[in-house]
């Protein structure tokens, strides 16, 4: 037969079950606004019925309950969601940080908007001083304008440079500190990995340490396109392993494992090149070597695609910073060579106006004196048409920063659209994620009341058996006294 006091037992269970529920909601409303807290709930189970399954077991009709017991607390949170987030997580850091880049150079450029003062406005205006100088080829003051319009070239093709030049030491300064911040990352949840991996085996769920490391990891994966694996943190046979427990993270890199439970891989970016002319060389965790297009989506492999890479220096900032070493070089040489046909009022041939072959940083005006310029053909009075030759020869130089410009728009709205297009995807699932795992007042104040019913009813039903008790030990036995 039962114990005696089987229904005090149902209910001192019941009491604690809903007690620690209760514990549990309260903790939960307490994190509500902690960044990285997953929501926590109690799994409630049936404790084992009496009789137990046995051959000398008591004969009562069937089993009966003996009550409920809080078999784990355990986080609220889909694994599919947070592989979802931290995919989209990687792509919006790649976008983001190339549409950064991007609309930076169209900054700098300058080439957009009413007060837009870039090289294409300076090389227009130069144009329209030398079509001046040839309807007005003795005019002192049309002469002076050219030299000042040309200063004003050379002067536009110096800042760019330097200033796009800068942007990229300042992108190669921020690859360093990513890296530095990336290896930090990794220390710290290989450290996580071995703290729980600690814990699990007496039968705990480490609920802060397992947020602590998801937070780490959605950190990680804006930076690098990883992939997580869960693995047992002890065989089955040893410890005491709940059957929710997570287990260490394996965190593999285009297939490579750069954390397991041998430790984690430190990421190492080495340059090369003259001092001012880095280029990132090589991509290295550990014994793992990535390339530029091999490394996986993230804002890291933007930044070094922009700040160039491989022993050609590719990337966007140092092909536009060729490019416009190359019009720089083609401007001075067709702009010198149309003046060295021109002929001065003395019949000698006019001299190289700009530096060549000094690039887009080097370039400079080696005449400015107004009086040796040579607008005339034929040295005759009045004569302006070498003047629309030289306007003619850079020519080719307008279209060809035009075509740059245009390829870098494109860029710059393909980058953008991406950019939108992946934040938009990336809130979608966080906000699935958050309406999983995230804590709402309105549940738990639901649940707080639920708990504390039940709790009330579970101490109700020991009051019950305790007057059933009472009546049997105090009240039997007495009759004819």
């Amino acid at each position: 037969m039962t114990s005696t006091f089987h229904g005090l037992e149902t209910g001192k269970r019941a009491m604690f079950t809903q007690q620690s529920a209760l514990y549990t909601t309260g903790n939960n409303i307490a994190n509500a606004n902690t960044p990285g807290y997953t929501r926590q709930r109690v799994n409630f189970k049936e404790s084992e019925a009496y009789p137990p399954a046995a051959m000398n077991r008591p004969q009562i009709p069937g089993q009966m309950g003996t009550g409920v017991a809080a078999g784990s607390i355990q986080r609220v949170r889909e694994g599919f969601l947070d592989t979802q987030f931290r995919a989209e997580n990687s792509k919006l850091g790649y976008h983001g940080s190339n549409s950064s880049a991007l609309a930076k150079l169209e900054d700098i450029l300058n080439e957009t908007g009413k007060d837009s003062n870039g090289i294409s406005k300076v090389l227009n205006n130069f144009w329209q001083s030398l079509q001046d100088l040839s309807t007005s080829p003795e005019n002192g003051g049309a002469r002076a304008v050219v030299i000042e319009q040309g200063k004003a070239v050379a002067d536009t093709f110096n800042y760019v440079h330097g200033t796009i030049e800068a942007y990229r030491q300042d992108l190669g300064s921020q690859i360093e500190v990513d890296q530095k911040h990336i290896n930090t990352l990794l220390e710290n949840i290989d450290a996580l990995n071995k703290k729980i991996a600690e814990v699990e085996p007496h039968g705990y769920l480490p609920n802060n340490l397992y947020d602590e490391r998801d937070r780490l990891v959605d950190e990680l994966s804006g930076y690098i396109d990883i992939k997580v694996e869960k693995v047992p943190s002890a065989d089955d046979m040893l410890g005491n392993v709940k059957g929710v427990a997570e287990g260490y993270y394996i965190i593999k890199l285009g297939g490579n494992e750069i954390v397991n439970k041998d430790g984690y891989k430190t990421l190492d970016i080495q340059k090369a090149g003259d001092p001012g002319k880095e280029y990132v060389t090589t991509i290295s965790f550990g014994e793992f070597t990535y390339t530029a297009a091999t490394l996986p989506q993230g804002k890291m492999k933007s930044m070094i695609e922009n700040f160039g890479h491989g022993s050609e220096g590719n990337g966007t900032y140092s092909k536009l910073l060729a490019d416009l070493d190359k019009l720089a070089n083609d401007f001075a040489a067709s702009v010198n060579a149309a003046h060295q046909e021109g002929k001065l009022a003395d019949g000698s041939n006019g001299v190289p106006l700009f530096q060549e072959n000094a690039g887009a940083s080097g370039i400079y005006m080696v005449e400015t004196d107004p009086a040796k310029l040579a607008p005339s053909s034929t040295g005759s009075a009045g004569d302006g048409s070498n003047a629309r030759n030289m306007a003619d020869s850079f020519k080719g130089v307008m279209k060809g920063f035009e075509s740059i410009t245009g390829q870098l728009g494109v860029q710059a709205q393909f980058a953008n659209r991406q950019k939108a297009s992946t934040d938009v995807l990336r809130s979608a699932v966080e906000e699935s994620r958050l309406s999983v795992s995230t804590v709402s007042l309105d549940e738990e104040m639901m649940n707080m009341i639920k708990y504390q019913h039940a709790y009330n009813a579970a101490a109700r039903n020991i009051t019950v058996v305790d007057e059933m008790l009472d009546k049997i030990i105090n009240g039997m036995g007495t009759v004819g006294r």
